[in-house]
């Protein structure tokens, strides 16, 4: 017997998910149903590897119980009665069932690691996908760090209750094999270990609840502070010279606090049961050996049998103590499951169309947008409007802070779907097209651009085949070929998280480089050249029309050099507040009736 230790559902309502996160232990019956749902799920693909080291476990214990009989008879009918031969028989018959032990327990251990793995693999990597096509409004209720406690630490917890599913049967098997013997040997020894099993009853249905409970906050208040390190990595950097960083600091620290409260709990609880449930057993054992030797005494038992009873009986405690952490492991696997599955419940709020109704995109067309608004938090980010952009048109974006600038850019390519209105790429609404389609044909570049640990090949790449020449060609229009090439690694200098290698300039032309080696139709641009200086930014600017010529490019700025370049200027007016009077001449300055969001600069 042994332990290892490794390192679309339907959609909750927010009431369920806010009540389960109350306290993520105390499974309700509903939310149970659901956690075993995704564990029989997630076994059933590798079904056959799991039955293999089912059999395989099944045999080894049937071997290793063989050998205290193996041993018994050795002893009566070979030392005892000093047989020779007979000693020699059962002393190979020992050997054999050894040899039948290894080559079984190799077989489970191999193959119950290799179901755990397919099986942890399967999850993760099904609940990274379907958290890697969440927007931003699915996850504003998710931290970050809870959610990959929820890919690592859960799904490993699955892992190992995957791993454990062959020990049932190695369980069933003691059992099954070992009580009909110790009746076939003295049914005082069978009752002595009968005796145990109301005690163990009652210990398993007093501790695996409390214990679930207290793993599934130990759960949560890790996620917590997962969070709090992200935040602190993340943010604490930049917050240090103004003294931010410090309640970042202490909130880890109270984070951490709870963590080693919730560990400290969940670890009393486990002691214990694990201490109290083997204890009467132990007890079994001494008092089998009293009236298993006052049997032999009476000559009712030989000693073979006492030295049987005395082996099977201590493979019962240790049956019993991996009885207790197979429901231990069930109850946490319930747990993370449970957690698991409330993560992959989570749904999206920009979704593909159904496949029967969905359009292709046309090569080439007008960005049209149409009445559309925004509305994040029951708050208007955008006010409702019109704009079309024309295929090949360089337009520039401009307004004041919170008017909406960069909301409009997310809309296009479906990273946010409008409150209202509708988005068109060449007469198609987007919402009729898959998004992988409107990602391939729409780039865009976020204001503050992301870099992933890697080299700057990695990182230009993102997992597509591109030869380097791509890669350089798209650097040359970013203005960044040159100095990437005078670095000593060139493309391979490792950035270090987060782009940290470097300057902030120097990351918002490899992002651009990088929406390029998308060759999109269209190209969304967020206050992309904030970081340049005016000289670096008019060559950019010059190879970017340069690269553009048919294509059509939306670029949100402030910056003089951008809008001069652009072939039309517009300017997004704030959200008006309806509840507060406006004056004549801010309606007139609208020019609308319907306060639209947006008025014309220049074109």
């Amino acid at each position: 017997m042994s332990t290892h230790q490794t390192a679309p559902a339907d959609a909750l309502t927010a009431e369920e998910l806010a009540d389960e996160d109350l306290a993520p232990g105390a499974l309700s019956p509903e939310r149970r149903r659901r956690a075993r749902a995704l564990l029989r799920r997630s076994v059933r693909p590798h079904r056959g590897l799991v039955a293999a080291a089912m059999a395989a476990a099944a045999v080894r214990q049937v071997a290793l119980l063989a050998v205290p009989w193996c041993v018994q008879h050795a002893l009566d009918d070979g030392l005892e009665k000093h047989d020779d031969r007979v000693l020699l028989w059962w002393s190979l018959a020992t050997a054999g069932t050894a040899l039948v032990q290894f080559v079984a327990l190799y077989a489970w251990q191999y193959l119950a690691g290799y179901a755990d793995s397919k099986v942890g693999a399967d999850l993760r990597a099904g609940l990274l996908r379907h958290l890697a096509g969440l927007d931003r409004a699915a996850l504003a209720s998710r931290g970050h760090g809870d959610l990959a406690m929820r890919a690592t630490r859960d799904t490993d917890l699955v892992r190992e209750w995957v791993y454990g599913l062959p020990i049932w049967v190695v369980l069933g098997t003691t059992f099954a094999v070992v009580l009909p013997a110790l009746a076939v040997l003295d049914v005082s020894l069978l009752l002595v270990t009968l005796a145990t099993l109301p005690f163990l009853v009652a210990v398993n249905l007093h501790y695996p609840k409390r214990f679930a409970a207290a793993s599934g906050e130990l759960a949560r208040v890790h996620g917590e502070r997962a969070d709090a390190v992200a935040d602190l990595l993340q943010v604490g950097t930049g917050l240090r010279g103004t003294g931010g960083h410090r309640p970042l600091v202490a909130r880890h620290h109270v984070a951490s606090a709870e963590v080693t409260e919730r560990t400290v709990t969940a670890a009393r609880i486990e002691a214990s049961w694990a201490a109290v449930a083997p204890f009467v057993p132990r007890l079994a054992v001494a008092a089998g050996l009293g009236i298993g030797g006052l049997a032999v005494l009476d000559r009712g038992l030989q000693w073979g049998g006492l030295v049987a009873f005395v082996s099977w009986m201590a493979t019962i405690t240790l049956a019993t103590r991996v009885l207790v952490e197979r429901l231990l492991e069930r109850g946490m696997a319930d747990v993370a499951a449970a957690r698991i599955e409330e993560a992959l419940a989570i749904p999206a709020t920009v979704t593909d169309p159904d496949p029967a109704d969905a359009r292709p995109l046309p090569a080439t067309g007008d960005l049209t947008l149409t009445g559309v608004s925004a509305v994040r938090d029951g708050r208007t980010v955008l006010a409702p409007l019109d704009l079309t952009v024309r295929q090949g048109e360089f337009l520039a974006v401009e307004g004041a802070t919170g008017s909406g600038k960069s909301t409009l850019l997310r809309l296009p390519v479906r990273l946010d779907d409008p409150a209202t209105g509708t988005v068109a790429y060449g007469g198609t609404d987007l919402r009729t097209v898959r998004l992988d389609e409107v990602r391939a044909r729409i780039g865009y570049v976020a204001q503050r651009p992301l870099l992933l640990s890697g080299s700057v090949a990695d990182n230009l790449r993102l997992g597509r085949d591109l030869p380097d020449r791509a890669l350089h060609d798209a650097c040359r229009t970013a203005g960044l070929h040159d100095q990437l090439t005078a670095m000593a690694d060139g493309y391979a200098t490792e950035l270090g998280e987060g782009g940290t290698a470097l300057s902030g300039g120097q990351v918002q032309r490899l992002a651009i480089a990088r929406a390029l080696l998308g060759d999109p139709q269209v190209l969304l641009l967020d206050d992309s050249t904030s970081a340049l200086d005016t000289s670096t930014e008019e060559v950019v600017l010059a190879r970017l029309k340069d690269w553009a010529k048919g294509r059509t490019v939306v670029f949100v700025s402030h910056r003089a050099a951008v809008l001069a370049a652009a072939d039309r200027v517009v300017r997004i007016l704030p959200p008006v507040d309806r509840s507060e009077p406006t004056d004549d001449s801010e309606r007139t300055d609208r020019s609308g009736p319907a306060e639209p969001a947006m008025e014309v600069a220049r074109g």
